[in-house]
């Protein structure tokens, strides 16, 4: 195999004649965009790609179903493990045709066939086939030959490349050889992804970027085998089993297809579906909410595409190109313009800047080309710029130089390590670098999960390998006694620096001089057959696996104790050893990744760590609504090992740990995250494993909540430095200061003062709701009067407003739900009712009914009574106090929560005095449960601005807040 790759590379001098291969945001169109301005935007084009590559998806199986009826034997017989292959090997399929039309928009196939656009050329062919054939293609094969002929092109797969990914051709043999795709499906496929409406789709407007966001799109589908004819259906396009959906009650089928497929019925319809006594009835009642992807039902046993919980589970979401510009931008700067002077070229290139969760490599791609046009900037001050042809601009040389000494990036999915690879290649567009020239740099491994050289010298008590509860005491008390094993002769103690290490800020050994290409894939990982590097890795493996060692089996008796642990570990590469050949294959199946061996140049200079960590990690949260799966293996490590590990347990706060401890001193964090770890107490944990570590800026990007496609959720910017410490340093869980760009000088001040003040007595309020399960769904109804069994009325959020408690519009079954529904007596001591899913504090009377826990409860004390209490919540300094101060109550999906009320401040000495007004007011005004008429609004807000000795700037910015600021709607 050559090591580059000429088809693909033909026409890259013509591209840097063009002045590089991407235009500055915001340039003219390229040629052929339409005139009148209605063209869709880059993000509108990748939008409909999108859509349409989903579709194409299907298209894609559908296809290689007709060519293998059995779907694969071992996908048919309901593997979840044949499934995730095959559907990985389905969606490669895709993303090599979407690279190959990318590439074609670009220029980047000239000299081959069809004119340097193979794949529009073929899909012209079809066509044509189409037209002569009477549109019978599908028993016509010839197509997918030019297809796997197109594909060879992207097998640059030198020495030491990463397996698995997009351009491996033994990832997915059965991508390889035989046609298994009619020219029929082809056809489709290539429609799909170069038609919208009649109208080409512009892959010339896209940016590299965008080739995440239609792989992310399509990680959001799982591939299932249909356990009964079913059919997908709009909007959400959810396959739903007909037969599962016929054995349910009439009233019973339209509330499953709300709940699975977000499907909501008119009358008409609903009826005929209630009223369906056959399959063929029920699927004719939802013929017009039929997928256009899938528009025929799925016969028992086929494999269908369902939109599911993968991408969710994976915490996986595109990264808008606004936010990585922001981010690496912030990040990067403090490191280039050190001592008030501009960087050198040799700066630049010395910085080693890593995405520890990289995806298609959005980030990387980013700082590509931040760094590159500094070094631009530093060539034209230094007046050292490296050779260049005649009319060759410096910008994609710089690209090339800084992808190759500069990046590093990790992640757990190959085929998106690939991605990223062939995203920083299209962006660097230099004909010299094959597409392996970045293979060393970009691994596949996870990032949490590894050994560091330092401590493998003990053994691993806190793995709890198997064995009973007195054999583990005993491997306790001998690993007390347990000597380290022997350091070879003449090494080095640890942490010292090795011997003929590079100067801080060199580049690496064996690096190329400036301007010249590689010879061989840079940093390409070594095979661990040989020399030093595959001792350590055979080390790491064998002491990271004793974390997963098989609790039960044969290879359970051989787990090693603290008195066998240096043979153990003596024997970790021999390859008889089946405990060496346990630990080898636990590594590989886990992913191992050591970061001292997969970077050595990061890791082995003096002060060792990465200039810049950046990213967006996983968002996956462990508990919670929205919890997701962990092994128990893997949590028990990260619990031992990881101390954001605690509290509100998440993969995103494990991250914030990981990418500040990879950080040498004075080094740079940028991380895209929920806002919600900047200052919930759950997540204080994990501000302290940060804050031992690194200084937060002072002035943190809010995102918003609306960031991401697909996600509401808000998100920042986790920006701060590499404190010079020799260890961590103790830290207090404090909030980190997000930048604040709606406070005037009057409300910063009326913040400030107000949150000087003492709070209310935290005994006030608390949480007394029935904590529902998915389970209490069957015990609890809708219905405005009794219904035995559902006979206890029970309150939900949506059912208090302003000083009015309303009648239930739930009841539940009191017996169902047994011990866990609260005694009567502890109802009737609630004194206010506070809804909990709002911006701010709505309270009502109580009048003793249950409630669920989407209502707070209120009490009263010697101070404060109920009427009082319940005037002064619902008044409008309050609620702007609450609103201005907690960055939750503003963004996503906001809820008032018990540290929220304990935290509201009570009014100074002189203004106590009114409380027992504020009671007067509210024993007139509560009892009545009619609300709050606006005279006596003004006369509440009034009374309250009194007593927090308000002046009347501030009286006016809360009044303009109230008037913009409407009560939510009865319903919620």
């Amino acid at each position: 195999m050559p090591s580059e790759c000429p088809q693909l590379s033909a026409a890259l001098g013509r591209d840097r004649e063009r002045g590089g291969a991407f235009a500055p945001r915001g340039a003219a169109k390229r040629a052929g965009a339409p005139l009148d301005g209605s063209a869709p935007s880059a993000d509108g084009v990748a939008r409909q790609l999108r859509d349409q590559a989903q579709g194409a998806l299907g298209e894609v199986l559908r296809g290689f179903q007709a060519a293998d009826p059995q779907g694969g034997d071992v996908a048919c017989a309901g593997s979840v493990e044949g499934r995730r292959r095959l559907r990985a090997g389905l969606v490669s399929a895709l993303m090599r045709l979407i690279f190959l039309l990318y590439a074609e928009a670009r220029g980047l196939l000239a000299g081959m066939e069809g004119g340097g656009a193979p794949l529009a050329r073929l899909f012209e062919d079809l066509q044509e086939e189409r037209r002569r054939h009477g549109g019978d293609l599908e028993r016509r094969h010839g197509a997918w030959a030019r297809i796997a002929a197109l594909f060879c092109a992207l097998r640059d797969r030198g020495p030491g490349g990463a397996r698995g990914g997009l351009c491996d051709p033994d990832a997915h043999p059965f991508l390889e050889g035989r046609p298994w795709l009619s020219d029929g499906a082809l056809h489709r496929v290539l429609s799909a992804l170069l038609v919208h409406d009649g109208v080409p789709l512009r892959y010339g407007e896209l940016e590299v970027e965008h080739l995440g966001t239609l792989y992310e799109g399509l990680l959001a589908f799982d591939l299932e085998v249909a356990e009964g004819e079913s059919m997908a259906l709009l909007p959400s396009h959810v396959v739903v089993n007909l037969e599962a959906l016929l054995a349910l009650p009439g009233r019973d089928r339209l509330a499953r297809l709300e709940e699975v497929a977000d499907l909501k019925l008119g009358a008409r319809p609903a009826a005929r579906v209630a009223a369906a006594g056959s399959v063929d009835e029920l699927s004719q009642a939802l013929a017009r909410r039929a997928s256009p992807r899938q528009p025929d039902r799925i016969a028992r046993g086929v494999l269908y595409l369902q939109p599911g919980q993968l991408r969710r589970r994976a915490g996986s979401y595109y990264t808008p190109r606004e936010i990585t510009s922001h981010v690496v931008e912030r990040t990067l700067s403090p490191l280039l313009g050190r001592d008030g002077r501009p960087a050198a070229p040799a700066d630049v290139l010395a910085l080693a800047v890593c995405d520890p969760a990289m995806g298609s490599g959005a980030f990387l791609v980013e700082a590509c080309r931040q760094l590159a046009a500094r070094l631009v900037d530093a060539w034209q001050s230094a007046g050292a710029a490296p050779p260049l042809a005649p009319g060759e601009p410096p910008l994609p040389r710089a690209m090339a130089l800084v992808a190759e000494r500069c990046l590093h990036g990790v992640d757990l999915d190959p085929l998106a390590v690939d991605l990223a690879r062939l995203s920083l290649w299209l962006v660097v567009q230099d004909a010299r670098f094959p597409l392996s020239f970045l293979d060393g740099k970009l691994r596949c491994g996870d990032s949490l999960i590894g050994a560091e050289r330092a401590e493998i010298g003990g053994f691993p008590s806190a793995a709890r390998l198997p064995g009973g509860p007195g054999e583990r005491q005993t491997r306790r008390a001998l690993l007390r006694q347990a000597p380290a094993p022997p350091r070879p002769e003449g090494a080095p103690p640890e942490g010292a620096p090795r011997e003929g290490a590079p100067p801080e800020g060199a580049p690496r050994e064996g690096a190329p001089p400036e301007g010249a290409p590689p010879e061989s894939a840079a940093g390409a990982p070594r095979d661990g057959s040989e020399g030093a590097e595959g001792a350590d890795q055979a080390a790491l493996d064998a002491w990271m696996a004793l974390w997963f060692w098989p609790p039960a089996g044969e290879l359970a008796a051989l787990a090693p104790a603290p008195a066998t642990f240096a043979r153990y570990m003596a024997a970790a590469r021999e390859p008889a050893d089946p405990r060496a050949a346990l630990s080898r294959r636990i590594a590989e199946e886990r992913r191992f990744l050591h970061w001292e061996l997969a970077f050595p140049g990061v890791f082995d200079r003096p002060e060792p760590g990465f200039d810049a960590v950046i990213g967006n990690p996983p968002w996956v949260a462990y508990v919670g609504r929205a919890a997701q799966p962990i092994a128990p293996e893997v949590f028990r490590l990260h619990l031992r090992r990881n101390p954001a590990f605690h509290g509100y347990r998440s993969l995103h706060g494990l991250f914030v740990h990981r990418a500040a401890s990879l950080l040498r001193p004075g080094g740079r964090l940028g991380l895209v995250i929920p806002t919600s770890v900047s200052d919930l107490d759950g997540y204080g944990p994990t501000r302290r494993a940060h804050d031992a570590l690194c200084a937060v800026d002072s002035d943190l990007p809010s995102f918003g909540s609306d960031a991401f496609d697909g996600v509401f959720q808000p998100c920042m910017g986790l920006l701060s430095t590499r404190l010079a410490l020799a260890a961590p340093r103790a830290a207090e869980a404090a909030s980190w200061p997000l930048a604040r760009s709606d406070l005037d000088v009057v409300s910063r001040r009326l913040l400030e003062r107000l949150g000087a003040l003492p709070p209310l007595p935290a005994a006030l309020f608390g949480e007394r709701g029935f904590q529902t399960t998915a389970e209490d769904a069957e015990r609890i109804r809708r219905a405005d009067a009794p219904e035995p069994p559902y006979t206890c009325p029970i309150r939900e959020g949506t059912d208090v407003g302003e000083l009015i408690a309303r009648a239930p519009r739930h009841h539940v079954d009191r017996a169902g739900v047994k011990g866990r529904f609260r005694k009567d007596e502890d109802w009737k001591a609630v004194r206010l009712l506070i809804r909990q899913t709002a911006r701010y504090p709505i309270a009502a009377l109580s009048d003793g009914l249950p409630f669920r826990n989407s209502i707070l409860a209120g009490f009263s004390d010697a101070t404060w009574s109920e009427f009082a209490l319940l005037c002064y919540l619902n008044s409008s300094p309050v609620r702007w106090w609450h609103y201005t101060r907690h960055r939750d109550a503003r963004e996503g999906m906001p809820q008032v929560k018990i540290a929220h009320l304990r935290a509201i401040p009570a009014p100074p000495p002189a203004g106590a005095a009114l409380i027992a007004a504020l009671d007067a007011l509210g024993r007139e005004l509560g009892p009545a449960n009619a609300g709050l008429p606006a005279d006596a609004r003004r006369h509440l807000d009034g009374m309250v601005a009194d007593m927090l000795e308000m002046t009347e700037e501030e009286r006016g910015c809360v009044a303009r807040w109230a008037a913009a600021t409407p009560l939510p709607r009865p319903d919620g």
